[in-house]
């Protein structure tokens, strides 16, 4: 005490009425164990005004899922359901779109585009997408009426295109010996059968179709990114451009990954980048427990035993190396 370390030497008693002094409640203050106070009980919350809808797996109309072989499937009636709720809440301000996807069914992909236009002009909300490792053909498609696009330097994205392929199993069962009857009504109602080629006649109707689509994917392309016709038509014809390739020709609007477009949807959101917030998230629904467990295998296994040899080694593309071999 002399040294100035204590205030004052006393019993336990002094103490207490030292501290009903300060906090006046008197010389013999009342006490409580700390231990059998039950604790307060306040409820702390935090704004969600931003919400995160990830459109992952290939793309097919219906629902969302997994499969052993075909792995995870994005359905365009569950992820509209999911725009729908993200859009529609009310505390939400910002959606994020996080793409990863190589494209798949021209319908449900239109669908989805659809949707997406129809509720930013409901709401009057701003959708921001972030694209992961690919997101192509169709998987651009959903993505190209967002507000502002943002693709990471390695990301896969474009394909403006259109691909059908028909199976044909006709020489094989020439082979075999195997024949089958069709009885039928209508010049190409054996159009989508494997058991035959197709004619020319087929061949062309299916190359109009496809052309008609393939039009169509790039109409919207120019107006959903602003675009003339010739400019689009030069990017288009199913190239696959990378991040840096994409920004320059007007595909994409910035460089950079989810936690950009999330800094974005803050920005827009007039939320503080310090100010602690939750995300509102909706994600694929999670497979069967049967398919989480074996599709990966599964699905190693047959690329594992389908995979073409490596032709690389074996290809010279530019043409001083072929003078190269010439000399």
């Amino acid at each position: 005490m002399d040294a100035g370390l204590l205030d004052g030497v006393a019993y336990r008693d002094d103490a207490w009425r030292e501290a009903g002094k300060l906090s006046g409640l008197g010389e013999k203050p009342r006490s409580v164990e700390l231990s059998r106070v039950e604790r307060a009980r306040v409820t702390w919350t935090e704004r969600t005004p931003i919400a995160v809808v990830y459109a992952t797996g290939g793309i097919e109309e219906g629902r969302s899922g997994g499969g052993i072989v075909s792995g995870a499937v994005l359905g365009s009636e569950t992820l509209i359901a999911q725009l729908e709720r993200a859009f529609r809440a009310r505390e939400v301000k910002v959606v994020v779109m996080r793409v990863e996807s190589p494209g798949g069914s021209v319908v449900a992909s239109n669908l989805i585009d659809h949707a997406i236009v129809r509720l930013k002009r409901e709401t009057g909300k701003p959708l921001i997408v972030s694209m992961g490792s690919v997101a192509a053909s169709g998987g651009y498609y959903i993505a190209m009426h967002a507000d502002r696009i943002y693709a990471d330097r390695h990301t896969a994205t474009g394909s403006i295109g259109v691909l059908y392929v028909k199976p044909s199993f006709e020489g094989a069962y020439a082979k075999q010996h195997v024949r089958q009857e069709d009885f039928d009504r209508g010049e190409y109602m054996g159009g989508f059968s494997t058991a035959r080629d197709w004619s020319p006649a087929m061949q062309a109707a299916a190359d109009s179709a496809i052309g008609r689509s393939y039009a169509a994917f790039k109409a919207r392309v120019a107006e959903g990114r602003k675009l003339s016709p010739e400019r689009v038509e030069e990017i288009a014809q199913g190239r696959v451009w990378f991040g840096d390739d994409a920004l320059e020709r007007g595909l994409v609007d910035a460089i950079g990954g989810l936690d950009a477009a999330l800094a974005d949807a803050r920005e827009r959101a007039g939320v503080s980048r310090y100010e602690k917030i939750r995300l509102r998230e909706f994600r694929r629904p999670r497979g069967s427990l049967l398919e989480r467990a074996f599709g990966g295998w599964v699905r190693g296994a047959i690329l594992r035993e389908t995979r073409m040899p490596d032709w690389r080694g074996a290809q010279v593309r530019d043409d001083a190396a072929w003078e190269w071999v010439a000399d």
